[in-house]
């Protein structure tokens, strides 16, 4: 939309259009419905003084039964089924001379078909209040069809009959212009030398912002280059972010408005951006560096999230399986671990038989390397779940150093709980070694979050061999 007073704002289309201001056509089912009056309605109608103007206030009450409009028309441009349906069931055997009706008759059938159903007809005293109303519409939402049917909505709210589709058109486009004049004013008294500069940059290049288009790939896949060129379009927009951060919040514009802004900086190639006013261009920017960096970070969080997930379910199926593999094992193992205890009750062996006799004796039981697997198995403390999980964890070391800690380490954190504090601190000092590129095996324990203590959780482990090994 450009600023000049006398362009028209396209809001609806022709269909819309005809559908809201166009005269209403009825099927055989809203005929009866429509054209079932009340008493009060039929003396009002009946109250005319010919025929002809008698026809026309039935079908105009009809008309704003369905529509809550009044529509100026001869009986040439209407349904000739209305016109029939009406002198058939209130003036039955009378014959009408098709004229056109008077303007005035139009007018004062017009105002007391309003009065009767409680409207009243909208006049120029009452711009000045939708005028303001669609002001304040505007701050929620800039799109004009949204406008349009907020206005409709007050106007039947006040019982007022709807101006023209050119009046509401002009309140709107006014409005619109409004919103972005008064948030582009804002815009511009809150940047900085170093804010303006840095939203230039983006516009250094042509291809800038076709890079930072959204990424159109299936969300399940985040795939690691994928997931690479996502993190980096996030850093390139964020220093643009933590302005858009500081400055918008105080812009008091909608989150529904900053997506349409910042859709025109999509919509718009750099070379209109460079033409627009500055306060204008920054607006838009300002809107598409918020917007878009939050749609990045979305997509950075759902990939963690997934392959947190990944990894939590393989390293517990991996525990179970080997779990299970260990039970079976002692199952296996404890009959015949029985046959070699009773050797030491045998009364066919007698207490001079040497013991080389006896182990050969055993090894036939259970062979020597079977014999010495499930005397290891038996005697150690068994491996709990979660020492198995952890081992699991300790195989998947180079599938967590690749995917999950550069999602970790580009996301910003943040707890509501006390207990959280543990491990954003851990999280924290993770990521100042990663940032040193120092290796974390090397660091010294006193530097290690004095309350950091180890959970089931792949990500915080401090055997600090998959995730975090360098």
């Amino acid at each position: 939309m450009r600023g000049d007073n006398n362009e028209r704002l396209t809001i609806l289309s022709d269909a819309e259009k005809t559908a809201l201001y166009g005269i209403p056509h009825f099927d055989d089912f809203q005929r009866i419905e429509f054209f079932a009056l009340t008493e009060t309605e039929l003396a009002l109608a009946l109250g005319r003084k010919s025929l002809l103007a008698q026809v026309y206030c039935l079908l105009q009450i009809g008309y704003f039964k369905a529509k809550q409009a009044f529509f100026q028309f001869s009986l040439n441009e209407i349904a000739s089924e209305d016109v029939e349906f009406i002198l058939q069931r209130y003036f039955p055997g009378q014959t009408l001379a098709k004229a056109a009706l008077h303007t005035s008759e139009y007018y004062v059938q017009r105002n007391k078909i309003a009065q009767l159903f409680g409207y009243r007809m909208y006049c120029t005293s009452d711009l000045p209040t939708l005028q303001e109303k669609a002001k304040l519409l505007a701050r929620t939402d800039v799109t004009a069809t949204f406008l349009l049917a907020e206005l409709m909505v007050f106007l039947i709210g006040q019982r007022i009959v709807r101006p023209g589709y050119s009046t509401l058109q002009t309140i709107i486009r006014d409005a619109l212009s409004a919103e972005r004049e008064r948030l582009e004013q804002l815009v511009e008294a809150a940047m900085t030398d170093e804010a303006r500069q840095t939203l230039e940059l983006l516009l250094a290049h042509e291809n800038t912002l076709t890079e930072l288009a959204a990424l159109k790939q299936d969300a399940k896949s985040f795939r690691y280059r994928q997931m690479g060129v996502e993190r980096q379009k996030r850093l390139t927009l964020k220093p643009l972010y933590a302005i858009a951060k500081k400055l918008l919040p105080g812009l008091a514009v909608s989150q529904r408005n900053i997506a349409y802004y910042a859709s025109l900086a999509n919509f718009y190639t750099v070379y209109d951006l460079r033409r627009f006013k500055p306060a204008k261009t920054n607006l838009y920017l300002l809107c598409y560096a918020w917007q878009r960096y939050r749609q990045l970070t979305d997509n950075v969080v759902e990939a963690f999230g997934y392959q947190t997930r990944q990894l939590e379910d393989e390293t517990k199926a991996q525990a179970t399986q080997q779990a299970a593999k260990i039970h079976v094992e002692r199952q296996q193992a404890t009959p015949r671990v029985g046959e070699l205890l009773l050797l030491y009750v045998d009364d066919t062996l007698p207490d001079i038989t040497p013991f080389g006799a006896v182990r050969h004796k055993a090894f036939r039981i259970m062979p020597e390397d079977a014999l010495r697997s499930a005397g290891k198995l038996l005697t150690e403390t068994p491996v709990s779940q979660m020492d198995l999980r952890w081992q699991a964890v300790d195989k998947q070391s180079g599938l967590c150093t690749k995917n999950l800690r550069p999602l970790a380490t580009a996301l910003e954190f943040a707890s509501s709980s006390a207990g959280g504090n543990v491990w954003l601190a851990a999280l924290t000092w993770m990521k100042t070694v990663f940032d040193r590129q120092q290796s974390i095996a090397k660091q010294p324990l006193s530097e290690v979050p004095v309350d950091f203590h180890p959970k089931l959780t792949p990500f915080f482990h401090l055997k600090l061999t998959p995730l975090i090994a360098v």
